[in-house]
């Protein structure tokens, strides 16, 4: 028996006969009793109230708990070894009762444990942010983990960094962010966005909040509303969405409310772009200059005498010898937008609440007013929490409403359209007529921006709304319940008013127009929802860990479309009604679809050392037969955590490895199509029925009009899923005290499942009934493999924080066998893709210039070419033969894909002070300029556009970028403009992505100002310089275009405010 010392308030003993020594006595009566036990009954003394004795007196102690934004609600103190603790309020603020030289020990999610030492005076401290979080819980697929136990293949993405970037959708800003997400531009734009890949693969299923939703989607979510962005690259973390999850998964976790006071921020993002890469135009006289040369080089009269070249220079004829600079009259120096959002969040111990909306102005760099994007996003969460009996209830919704406009003309249809006007028109062509108003010319773009042009509108609202339970079962302890509906309701609304501006001759001030007003209108609407049910049971056994999970899932998705178009307006008025109805054209459709999927999943640890997991989907798609409707898909994977091991122990102690985990997984997911409507294996709605189509097979019968079908078409009985093995092994570490941090993956995919309609002529007979075969099963397989990693320190030097982090990835990829390429060509060795890992294309291969005649003579020529001399393209008779033909092709190059992509992120903050950066970049890729920029002009034959197109073969200049210049490409035989690989120029590029630089005034001038939580403003920008060979032909190398017809990427500045109450 326990006898614990006691405070003694009143005594009544007793003395037996034997006389207690004095010294026993006078101790008893000043001191602590210690225990004892009595030989007998009358030896026994009796206490009957008593309390602790204190050698020191207990104290309060209060203080506040904080970070670098404010303070922290909910953060546990408690005094070690003891079960005396508390927690802060919604100000931060916490009390309780400790000795002097009591330790607190104060702990919070996500954040570093502290450790403090009781003295006199407050207590104020400020938790760092846990850049390790081995034990927060992270949503993974329908359940959920930590990162100490996590064994996928999982890497996350600080959608906070990309809160304060003027990018007008997500995935602008992505670039460089995380191992494995690869992200390329195709040119900007109104809102465009960046193709988004994991490892290389096709567009990732996208899964926010636990539900799987559409891309458009994701591209719409605001940054400030993103709790976690998380990729998802292996079968360990995809195969649970089974039919779906070949090319991997973008899984979003939202904001939600935290218990606390309402917290309201606000920011405020105002920025200014400009052309990222703006090359120099020639002028008039220039390109009247160079013309000259390419009619010498072709023994034919110059165009342009000494007084043409003195009226282009000076100006005085502007009718006949006109100067005009494009890119002045359409573009503006900067294009303005604007973002903002507020957000409020906040409760109580059962109810928490999120709201946030953001909207976004982006105008166009044209001069135009009629050409900008607007979008309002929106997002309201509601969490209910029952804790007495385990429920927990979420509500929330979710959409955005979204308007885009553009110019629409006869000879434009977008601002993709107008941009290659601006860029590839010759100055020798007019613009404005002698009254400044719009010349009377053939695709001219200041004509194509006009406001009394037409336009282009583009509305889309989306809204999604979730309800979801979770039922931790007070009876069964780690079991939990949980149901989620999720339901999604879209509406499109296009019109496309194509109206030609006014425009004017030369000396009239009288309008023309080139063609009559049409008008287009499209609607569009659906729906689509989603049900699961999941049982979740996770429990710890001493040392071991065991979970598993279970459910099952259900979509549905209905919507349909309808257009109607009149032609040829008298009126210029933009509605259907007073259009022709004899120019009328009506069209509309319908769809809908179905999934279901039953979900297993069951994982095991033992002490956090070792890990096994397999996880399983048994999915159904009404893309496919009954027959071939369900497909099971599944993963199996272990880990091991070396670190922890007992005899690593003193390299733990070390820090020479703080953690160490080795990771494998191996599983086969799905796809349920390939590519895009119209791609070679792409799947149609239906394909396995035969089916019926009406118009283009009318008849006349007994004098009447009557429609009739075609048979489209022949259904393919065998079409069923792709699949995909997958496999990964990887490792994690953190070394010298977690300051040195990274991982390393390999990984291998091979997708096979591919259906094609073979040629008749490889199998020997012709086509049937006058259709194409069916598509049937086949061989073909497509490999991918790669590496990634990253590496990362980080490290704090008092108050000066910095983390540097780089991360790397390279794959490639093949046909192992090419279902669609012809057998002719699979023998051939030099042409074939089957086997063939990636390159540029197939041309003939260039041995420079020609250097004089009797290199002329003495070569082989290309056949076809003629007329050739020095400073024309020589070519290599790559078969030997003595002949210069096609047969000489071969794969040369490198892949117009960037195969190799990394990025360094660098992070600096001293105080309020912080400074952030991206370098994002690609290595060696092939880009293949376009006809304009090899030479010719769009509109006036061949001569220079651009300043670095003045680079061409002289005798003076003989290591020049381009050949001799022509006065038609043709005057050769086109010799220097065929397919070859004098052509292809390195797209690898370096590029500062984003830079930022801000100060938090909360930390030091609003230190003590209680109800401001943060104050902080920030300069930045985005694309800020290129390093690349492709910017030496004026092509941003993430530009869609080889021709500059693309609208241009963009360099951004801009300012961001924000503030916290």
């Amino acid at each position: 028996m326990e006898i614990k010392p006691v405070q003694i308030q009143s005594l009544s003993f007793s003395i037996p006969q034997r006389i207690v020594k004095g010294v026993q006595v006078a101790c008893l009566l000043s001191f602590v009793l210690p225990a004892f036990a009595a030989a007998d009954s009358n030896d026994l003394l009796t206490v009957r109230e008593s309390k602790y004795v204190e050698m020191q007196q207990t104290q309060k102690v209060s203080g506040s708990v904080s970070d670098d934004f404010g303070p922290l609600v909910g953060v546990s103190i408690h005094v070690k070894g003891t079960t005396n603790g508390t927690v802060t309020d919604m100000n931060g603020n916490f009390s309780l009762e400790a000795k002097p030289g009591d330790i607190l020990v104060i702990s919070y999610v996500g954040y570093l444990t502290i450790e403090h030492k009781v003295t006199a005076g407050p207590v104020n401290l400020s938790m760092k942010e846990d850049t390790q979080k081995l034990d927060e819980v992270i949503v993974l697929g329908y359940g959920t983990t930590t990162k100490r136990s996590m064994i996928a293949a999982v890497s996350t993405v600080n959608a906070e960094e990309m809160a304060a970037l003027p990018v007008t959708n997500i995935t602008q800003g992505l670039a460089g962010r995380s191992p494995g997400l690869i992200v390329q531009g195709s040119g900007g734009g109104i809102n465009k966005t960046s193709t988004v890949s994991i490892r290389g693969g096709g567009t990732p299923l996208v899964v926010i909040d636990g539900v799987i939703r559409d891309y458009g989607d994701f591209v719409a979510l605001a940054p400030e509303n993103i709790a976690n962005l998380s990729i998802l690259k292996d079968a360990s973390a995809t195969a649970v969405y089974g039919s779906r999850a070949s090319n991997g998964i973008l899984q979003v976790t939202t904001k939600q409310g935290k218990e606390g006071k309402p917290q309201i921020d606000y920011n405020f993002n105002q920025s200014w772009s400009q052309p990222n890469v703006w090359p120099d135009k020639l002028n008039s006289y220039e390109r009247a200059i160079h013309r000259n040369v390419a009619a010498a080089n072709d023994g034919v009269t110059i165009p342009y005498n000494d007084d043409d070249l003195r009226m282009f220079a000076d100006g005085s004829d502007p009718y006949g010898h006109p100067n005009t600079d494009w890119q002045k009259e359409v573009m503006k120096n900067f294009a303005p937008q604007q973002k903002h959002n507020i957000t409020i969040s906040g409760g109580g111990a059962s109810n928490t609440y999120y709201a946030s909306i953001g909207h976004i102005n982006q105008q166009s760099l044209y001069k135009s007013d009629s050409h900008y994007m607007k979008r309002t996003n929106f997002q309201l969460t509601q969490t209910s929490t029952f804790k007495s009996i385990g429920l927990k209830t979420t509500a929330q919704l979710d959409g955005y409403m979204q308007f885009k406009t553009h110019p629409y003309t006869s000879t434009s249809s977008g601002y993709g359209n107008v941009f290659s006007h601006v860029q590839n028109k010759s100055p020798m062509e007019i613009g404005r007529n002698k009254y400044g108003l719009v010349y009377n010319n053939t695709d001219n773009p200041i004509a194509e921006i006009s406001d009394d042009g037409g336009y282009i509108d583009e509305k889309e609202n989306v809204v999604n709304g979730l309800l979801g339970v979770e039922w931790d079962l007070p009876w069964v302890k780690g079991l939990k319940l949980r149901a989620k509906g999720s339901y999604r309701y879209y509406i499109k609304d296009n019109k496309s008013w194509r109206k030609d501006a006014a425009q004017y001759a030369w000396d009239s001030q009288e309008p023309t127009y080139a063609s009559k007003p049409q008008l287009s209108q499209y609607g569009e609407l659906g729906n689509s929802w989603t049900l699961q049910y999941f049982a979740e049971y996770n429990r710890t056994f001493g040392k071991h860990s065991v979970s598993a999970l279970g459910g099952y899932e259900y979509t549905s998705g209905f919507g349909h479309s309808m257009g109607l178009v009149r032609k040829n307006y008298d009126f210029p008025i933009d509605q259907i009604n007073p259009g022709p109805s004899s120019t009328m054209e009506n069209s509309g459709g319908e769809w809908e679809n179905g999934r279901a999927g039953w979900v297993g999943q069951v994982k095991y640890n033992y002490d956090n050392r070792y890990f096994v997991e397999a996880s399983m989907r048994y999915d159904g798609s009404d893309n496919f037969p009954k027959d071939h409707r369900w497909g099971t898909f599944y993963s199996g994977s272990i880990g091991w955590s070396l670190a922890d091991e007992a005899f690593m122990e003193t390299i733990r102690e070390k820090h020479i490895f703080d953690m160490l985990k080795i990771r494998a997984s191996y599983g086969q997911v799905g796809l349920d199509n390939w590519g895009n409507d119209g791609d070679t294996y792409h799947i149609g709605r239906f394909a396995y029925l035969t089916s019926y189509g009406l118009g283009g097979q009318e008849y006349v019968m007994n004098g009447e009009y009557v429609p009739g079908f075609w048979e489209g078409s022949l259904p393919s009985p065998d079409l069923t899923w792709f699949t995909t093995d997958q496999f990964d092994a990887g490792f994690d570490f953190s070394s010298l005290n977690n300051r040195l941090y990274g991982s390393f993956d390999y990984f291998y995919y091979a997708t096979k499942g591919f259906l094609y309609a073979p040629d008749a002529l490889d199998v020997g007979y012709t086509d049937p009934l006058g259709v194409s075969l069916p598509k049937i099963s086949t061989d073909g397989e497509h490999r991918r493999a790669g590496v990634e990693f990253q590496l990362g320190w980080r490290d704090d030097i008092g108050d000066f924080h910095y983390d540097v982090a780089f991360n790397f990835t390279k794959f490639d990829e093949l046909w192992a066998n090419n279902p669609s390429e012809s057998l002719e060509n699979k023998k051939n060795p030099y042409k074939r893709t089957t086997q063939q890992r990636g390159y540029a294309g197939v041309y003939y291969e260039n041995m420079g210039f020609y250097k004089d005649a009797n290199d002329v003579y003495n070569s082989v020529q290309r056949t076809g070419s003629h007329s050739l001399t020095a400073g024309d393209l020589k070519y290599y008779d790559f078969n030997g033969d003595g002949v210069i033909d096609g047969a000489d092709q071969h794969r040369l190059g490198k892949s117009s894909f960037p195969r190799a992509n990394y990025g360094l992120n660098i992070n600096l903050s001293y105080k309020g002070f912080s400074f952030s950066t991206l370098f994002q970049g690609a290595t060696r890729f092939d880009m293949y300029l376009g006809s304009v920029l090899m030479m010719s002009d769009a509109n006036t034959g061949s001569s220079p556009t651009y300043e670095f197109q003045t680079d061409y073969w002289t005798p003076e200049n003989t290591d020049a970028k381009f050949p001799r210049l022509l006065s038609s490409t043709g005057n050769n035989g086109s010799n220097n403009t065929v397919g070859s690989d004098f052509w292809l120029i390195n797209g690898g590029y370096l590029r500062m992505r984003d830079i930022q630089v801000g100060y938090d005034f909360k930390r030091i001038l609003l230190k003590k100002t209680s109800w401001i939580t943060r104050l902080n403003v920030a300069l930045s920008g985005q694309n800020i310089f290129t390093i690349s060979e492709a910017t030496k032909y004026g092509i941003d190398p993430e530009n869609g275009s080889a021709n500059r017809y693309d609208y241009p990427n963009e360099r951004v500045f801009a300012i961001n405010f924000g503030i916290g109450f």
